[in-house]
């Protein structure tokens, strides 16, 4: 025994195997430490990163619903001053954006004290959800409620912005927490004359909250403007305490930092001691309201997979070290002969050979694994490349239906200029370039009954929906336009086409003229469009009066409002969509409106199509390589 035991440590087998078992146990100890200790960092960073993405998914929904109630806030707001000559008809737009919006509970449209002489010094329609549902309009003030006074009537009046309001308790609403939005309103004069309201219910928003299971014994809350809890697992708490009352006489350092980020919106994280235990607490603003979002977390719970991470370890090093001990003279002789044939495979793999064939292995150790592994690994590299040809196949198929989709949409639209060669009281030239391979922007011309019909337009987005609408209004535009005369009644028949089943609440701005070639009268309805801009005989640039009519498609049955004026001789019409005067550079600066105006003023008495090129070569300038974020749509028209 002794004599084999001298055998085996004089040969080479038995010289590598004591090397390979010292240098093993080496590694392995330090391996071992590092991955430990890289492996707890990235447990807490993943944990981190959990309660903070649980935080961001939360927030982002909440603003959402918030943003939502500003938009439909914003969208009445912009309605009330064309309906401010009918009193009665201010209770419509009050119940109208009930009916839009789930979360909103109740609206009101408070007007300064005698506003309306008709009504008296209070006229306030206000309309709100009864427990059945029904939508119930009234008027708001009395001379017992004088809403003048009010906390959501007086501070956005003394802000001069909106306001969300702390939440507070519906007394008279079934107990539940409820929170206002108020805008202010003002006339052309910028003087005071309403302030609009939604009030918002916010259990849905105690039930969000409330449901975030970032850990499984994590707990959340939430802390308004002012540190009042507004969620709380004690519900005791709600509105009836703050941070700071809640945790007075604490003089933990942490609890300060928490408190100050809370105060001044910001997000982070903090380790709280209380009642002999440790607290990560993870919190985010959420920027429209500055209310915070947190979550509360025990330290244990997010190193208990550390804990466990270390044990599995500390099991499956004594088995790796139980093993290599275990190998034997013949098994590290064994390991020496096949190495050779694997570099080669690897070469001929790395060379792309990916069908070399490996050598045959036997047995069923470690060999035996990579003997495995190298034929997974080719088995992966065929299918990858396979795949990479797939992927790139498909993505050259997408360019290609996406460049075939713009071709369609451009022919769509005239490019032949001039349009009319044999007319000489007409010049007329556009050009449309979208951001994207399909854009939103349209234009079309014809003349019918020595009338020239034009139109431009803008719809809101990019991409393949935008396109699909401006399909749909290029080819609605030329079928209704032959059936009237006027320019308010084909706007009209447009937004009534576009409103109907408008789901996704997509709309589009246009301006749209006759003009009679032989008198010079033209007529023209704008539908929430750039105000075009005229360019005189004497290279004088100035913008055209224009009535901020709804854009197409947001309300159906909008009443319309034309106008006219007369088309002097020599005199160009030019209109353009907002990519013009703000595109920007690289600085995010727009180009602007007296940019504009400079460069038609230079270009007065030149044709359409040499203004027009003269607007992208200058545009393309300005934004020197800046990449364009909206379509770019412009007309030119001159009348002789």
């Amino acid at each position: 025994m002794k004599i084999k035991m001298l055998k085996f440590k004089e040969s080479i087998s038995g010289r590598l195997m004591v090397r390979v078992l010292i240098v093993s146990a080496i590694i392995f100890m330090l391996t071992f430490t590092f991955f430990l200790r890289m492996a707890a960092n990235k447990m807490r960073e993943e944990a981190t990163d959990h309660a903070h993405s649980e935080l961001s998914n939360t927030i982002h929904h909440i603003d959402a619903i918030l943003r939502s109630v500003e938009i439909a806030v914003e969208n009445t707001a912009w309605i009330i001053p064309h309906r401010l000559s009918s009193p009665d008809f201010i209770y419509s737009i009050t119940s109208r954006l009930l009916q839009n919006n789930e979360f909103i509970y109740g609206c009101a449209i408070a007007f300064e004290p005698n506003y309306f002489s008709s009504e008296g010094y209070y006229f306030s329609p206000y309309s709100h959800r009864a427990e059945n549902g029904e939508i119930k309009t009234m008027q708001l003030g009395t001379d017992t409620y004088d809403y003048h006074y009010m906390d959501w009537y007086q501070i956005p009046k003394l802000l001069n912005k909106p306001y969300w309001s702390e939440p507070y308790y519906d007394d008279g609403g079934g107990e539940e927490m409820m929170t206002t939005y108020s805008k202010p309103l003002y006339d052309a004069d910028g003087k005071l004359y309403a302030i609009i309201t939604a009030d918002l219910s916010l259990e849905w928003l105690t039930n969000l909250v409330g449901e975030i299971q970032a850990f499984n014994n994590s707990y959340n809350l939430m802390v308004s403007r002012n540190a009042s809890f507004i969620v709380h697992p004690d519900r005791d708490l709600i509105l009836n305490e703050t941070i700071f009352s809640s945790t007075y006489g604490d003089a933990d350092e942490s609890l300060k930092k928490l408190q100050d980020d809370i105060v001044n919106c910001r997000a982070g994280e903090v380790l709280r001691t209380k009642d002999g235990g440790k607290f990560f607490v993870f919190y985010s603003p959420v920027e429209t309201t500055q209310w915070t979002v947190a979550i509360v977390c025990p330290r244990s719970e997010l190193y208990m997979g550390v804990k466990t991470l270390r044990a599995m370890l500390i099991v499956l090093g004594v088995i790796a070290l139980l093993l290599m001990i275990a190998l034997n003279y013949n098994g590290i002789r064994r390991v020496v002969a096949p190495i050779e044939k694997f570099s080669n495979v690897a070469k001929k793999i790395a060379k792309g050979d990916f069908t070399a064939e490996l050598p045959q292995i036997r047995s069923k150790d470690e060999l035996k694994e990579l003997h495995d592994s190298f034929g997974y690994l080719q088995q992966s590299l065929v299918k990858y490349i396979d795949e990479l040809k797939s992927t790139t196949a498909n993505k050259e198929r997408i360019e290609s239906e996406l460049r075939i989709a713009r071709a369609i949409q451009m022919g769509m639209i005239p490019k032949i200029f001039p349009p009319f060669p044999e007319r000489d009281d007409l010049d007329l030239a556009a050009k449309l370039v979208p951001a994207k391979e399909v854009g939103g922007d349209l234009y079309d011309f014809f003349i019918e009954d020595e009338k020239l019909y034009f139109i431009i337009g803008d719809v809101s987005g990019k991409g393949i929906p935008a396109s699909l609408v401006m399909a749909v209004t290029c080819r609605l535009f030329r079928s209704v336009a032959s059936h009237f005369d006027k320019p308010e009644e084909i706007i009209a028949s447009l937004n009534d086409s576009l409103a109907d089943g408008n789901e996704s609440n997509m709309f589009c701005t246009a301006f749209l003229g006759v003009l009679d070639l032989k008198t010079g009268l033209l007529k023209y309805c704008n539908a929430g469009h750039n105000a075009p801009l005229i360019i005189d005989v004497n290279g004088q640039v100035s913008s055209m009066n224009v009535v901020p009519n709804l854009p197409l498609g947001m309300f159906s049955a909008f009443p319309y409002e034309g106008q006219e004026l007369n088309f002097d001789k020599q005199t160009s019409l030019y209109l353009f969509t907002d990519g013009v005067n703000e595109a920007e550079n690289k600085d995010k600066e727009l180009f602007g409106d007296e940019r504009l105006a400079s460069l038609l003023k230079l270009k007065a008495g030149a044709a359409p199509n040499e203004i027009i090129a003269e607007t992208f070569a200058q545009v393309a300038h300005y934004a020197d390589g800046a990449e364009q974020s909206d379509d770019i749509t412009v007309m030119c028209l001159k009348y002789y």
